[in-house]
């Protein structure tokens, strides 16, 4: 029986133990001394009110309980676009992370060093490059924010750990592994070399539409834990109204005999709770229709400031920033959405290809 306990929750108290006593509390995952990661999700520098990033009043209150069992709590993730110290405390501020380590007295990860490790049982990935921060630890505690995704559907604890490999090296597994099912697989060799002891995610304000970036923010009121990724994000689907193996990582960790035969909800069932008009990317458009749509390519809009975050991550060269605007060389793009991820002013829009 796998336990994914889901409670009601606001930013002001987010009663983590309460959500963890099923669980056995957090005692039972944290032991006196230990240093413990909080991996959260930090996408890029956004504030926190944009849904963007693991909201730092989870944070606070998930560190507080860390403290209260005797651990050591640090935060730590490697954002989108060059994984350098400069982008670390850019993101830690904007995203509302460095005021409350300093309230807390919480140290935020600045070591971008990484080693590479070989992943044995990985189906796709046998070797990759890991951040330090997550290899010098006791414990990690990984804090996913539930929001959708343009590529994969929806971002949640099964994707959570692909914050654990440095900066372009994730641009560079979407040139690796285009499709969305070996994306998807690669995903799941990272979780599950990497896996957290317990996951809580931040579905109190979600994301909705065009995640991971650019969607809009949507009030949910949930707060989730489980030990289990793959259980926690069946429960998330079964919240908002999808069927789970619609999801690629979903779907890829059925086939992987990954999901659990039965799971347990000892506070609220999805059902007690499920929010009824979530929406999807534009991408999904054929989970709502049943119908086959063109497929979607990036297109930028005047919105556009030539920041050049585009640029920077593209894994292909497929974007260029000149004469103030950034332009899509579609000859070359692979439509893994990355541009349109980080894009901080929502510059890029998903549209149907057009026939070239």
């Amino acid at each position: 029986m796998t336990i994914v306990c889901i409670q009601k929750s606001t930013y002001p108290s987010p009663e983590i133990e309460r959500l963890l006593a099923p669980l056995g509390g957090m005692a039972s995952f944290v032991e006196k001394g230990d240093r413990v990661l909080l991996k959260v999700n930090l996408l890029s520098a956004r504030e926190p009110e944009k849904a963007v990033t693991t909201h730092p009043e989870v944070v606070r209150a998930v560190a507080q309980s860390v403290k209260e069992a005797g651990g050591i709590p640090y935060i730590g993730d490697s954002p989108s676009g060059k994984f350098s110290e400069r982008a670390l405390r850019k993101a830690y501020k904007r995203s509302g992370l460095e005021d409350i380590a300093n309230e807390e007295g919480i140290p935020l990860n600045r070591d971008t060093g990484t080693r590479r490790l070989d992943i044995p049982d990985g189906v796709r990935l046998k070797q990759t490059s890991v951040c330090n921060f997550v290899l010098e630890t006791d414990k990690i505690i990984a804090l996913p924010k539930l929001k959708t995704h343009s590529l994969q559907y929806m971002t949640l604890a099964c994707k959570i750990m692909y914050g654990a490999i440095p900066g372009l090296t994730k641009a560079k597994y979407h040139a690796q592994f285009p499709r969305r099912a070996a994306f998807a697989d690669m995903l799941l060799d990272i979780t599950m070399f990497i896996k957290p002891g317990l996951f809580i995610m931040d579905g109190i304000v979600g994301m909705q539409g065009q995640g991971p970036g650019s969607g809009d923010p949507v009030n949910l009121g949930w707060l989730l834990a489980s030990t289990d990724p793959v259980a926690m994000d069946i429960a998330v689907c079964r919240l908002v109204g999808i069927e789970p193996v619609a999801i690629p990582a979903l779907k890829r960790a059925k086939v992987r005999k990954l999901w659990p035969e039965d799971i347990e909800y000892p506070i609220l069932a999805p059902e007690d709770t499920a929010y009824q008009e979530f929406k999807l990317p534009n991408t999904t458009d054929y989970l709502l229709t049943g119908k086959k749509t063109p497929k979607k390519s990036p297109m930028v809009t005047e919105k556009c400031i030539a920041c050049g975050d585009c640029e920077e991550i593209c894994p292909k060269d497929a974007v260029q920033v000149k004469d103030d605007r950034a332009s899509v060389d579609y000859s070359k793009c692979i439509r893994c959405f990355c541009c349109h991820e980080v894009c901080p002013e929502k510059a890029i829009d998903l549209v149907a290809a057009k026939k070239r």
